[in-house]
């Protein structure tokens, strides 16, 4: 073969190769488009709060992640981002994926079978079975529109993470009364006055015990939820004392509207107890007939099982139900005991008694709010005394011979001693509210609910994937384009052999 040949063939060799090598890297580059994920955005968001790998939040109850993809997130989200009027929070969510951060041992700890015979005394399970992540990736691709700039998409995504974090320092924050109960009390009756302010005091009684025992003992400024405690169980005595007077001087607003209740409640009860009666009858015969079997050994395979019956167990839920009536019977005689004692003083039908009140023993002055200035003492102090004697002298009247005046004194006193017992109750409630936001500042913020800067993340035509891809297809596109150069060539040179053979 001639050098002029030679040198064809190299150069369309080449030119074959490199053919094929674009055509490759083109056929590459589209299939790579094709079959890549969309461009997304992925941010992190932990929990360092106590409990949290329990899965509890600092308010003591179960949280999850759920909620972020909740409407109201999402289109939080979207209007941060002004993308409210392109997207809805339908197609968002079908682009969110949260995934939860596990150890990397987890699997192994969870399955890993520990024997007591052949370990020390301090071997102990670094992960419990209901273990929660504390950790978790939120990513949200572009499905949803594969055009969206990458700064929209993280923007989007960024809104999102703080809408749910803000939404859940609310949910889990401890949220204090806000509503003032002494304008809620404003149009009620004395009785019904402090019937509201006991059971208000009883349940922040119950949820600051509650607190305690959840914050494990947690103080700000020297002060406990126990201590809040304590306090809604002193305001009990003042409750307390304020009922008598209300009882033994009858005090309303309108005793005649106070007497039909009385009533009311008189027949009330009467029906209540007649039922309950009739219910404890009937559950006492049940008590009287039920016959409890005995134990039964059944023979099974040459030896004996022991067949249980829930026999017992049933008669002793029904001796309970009999006491848990008899106790309500027990009750509602106390009450109607009560209502008939409160009508039989207004009636006037009542024997005589002492006419000695709470208001001789009580002590001049009463505790004042912690809250309030020490300069206060005297005039509590001097208010007292008046209402005290102003009590003291009414009292010393008949029920039945007491003038306009009289009453109108006596609603005076009252108005004013409920009005103080309310001051001391919201001195309280303002203690116990700071109490409640100092916790949750501390258990819930910025640390203790993390979110880090979304990332994007898209699909690039440098990189080790793309470069894998064409190395697979470019590469048996040039080497089926060299066997094709190959082959010709083989066929030029046998054609050649063949002229050289006929010209001799």
């Amino acid at each position: 073969m001639s050098n002029l040949k030679k040198t064809h063939w190299l150069r369309t060799t080449i030119i074959v190769l490199v053919v094929c090598g674009i055509a490759g890297l083109a056929l590459s580059f589209f299939q790579f488009r094709a079959e890549s994920a969309p461009a997304s955005a992925a941010a992190r968001i932990s929990f360092s709060f106590e409990k949290a790998a329990e899965g509890i939040g600092p308010d003591g109850t179960p949280f999850d992640l759920s909620a972020l993809t909740s409407e109201n997130v999402i289109s939080a989200g979207l209007e941060a981002a002004g993308l409210q009027d392109r997207y809805t929070a339908d197609q968002i969510r079908d682009c969110l994926t949260v995934r939860g951060e596990y150890p990397e041992t987890y699997l192994e700890q969870m399955t890993k079978y520990v024997s007591l015979l052949t370990e020390g005394a301090d071997t102990e399970q670094t992960v419990s079975a209901n273990y929660f992540p504390t950790q978790y990736t939120v990513e949200l691709s572009s499905g949803f529109d594969t055009g969206i700039a990458s700064s929209q998409l993280t923007e989007l995504l960024a809104g999102i993470m703080e809408a749910y974090r803000n939404g859940f320092i609310r949910e889990r924050s401890l949220i204090p009364m806000e509503e003032p109960l002494e304008k809620a009390l404003a149009d009620y009756d004395y009785p019904q006055q402090l019937e509201a302010i006991s059971e208000i005091s009883a349940q922040q009684q119950r949820y600051a015990a509650e607190l305690e025992e959840l914050t494990d003992d947690f103080t700000s400024g020297g002060i406990s939820f126990g201590d809040i405690a304590v306090k809604y169980q002193a305001l009990d005595t003042d409750i307390d004392r304020l009922n008598a007077q209300i009882t033994l001087n009858v005090v309303s607003k309108d005793r005649e509207r106070l007497q039909k209740r009385y009533e009311m409640e008189i027949r009330d009860q009467n029906i209540e107890l007649e039922s309950r009666k009739e219910e404890l009858k009937q559950i006492e015969e049940l008590v009287e007939a039920y016959e409890k079997e005995g134990i039964i050994y059944v023979s099974s395979n040459g030896s004996l099982q022991k067949v249980g019956s829930n026999t017992s167990t049933t008669y002793d839920k029904l001796v309970a139900k009999r006491k848990e009536v008899a106790d309500s019977i027990a009750a509602t005689n106390a009450r109607i005991a009560l209502y008939q004692s409160r009508l039989d003083d207004m009636t006037g039908t009542a024997e005589t008694q002492d006419t000695a009140t709470p208001e001789a023993a009580e002590p001049a002055a009463t505790a004042v709010p912690e809250t309030a200035p020490e300069n206060a003492a005297p005039a509590e102090a001097a208010t007292t005394d008046e209402l005290a004697s102003v009590v003291a002298e009414v009292s010393e009247i008949a029920v039945s011979e007491q003038t306009e005046e009289d009453v109108a004194k006596l609603n005076d006193a009252m108005d004013q001693r409920i009005r103080r017992l309310l001051d001391k109750e919201d001195g309280i409630e303002e203690q116990f509210a700071a109490l409640q936001k100092a916790y949750s500042d501390q258990k819930l913020n910025a640390s203790t609910v993390a979110v880090t800067e979304p990332k994007y993340d898209a699909p690039k035509i440098l990189s080790g994937a793309f470069a894998v891809r064409a190395l697979k297809t470019a590469v048996p596109f040039c080497a089926v384009g060299l066997m094709v150069c190959l082959i010709l060539l083989i066929i030029s040179r046998i054609r050649e052999e063949k002229q050289k053979k006929t010209a001799i």
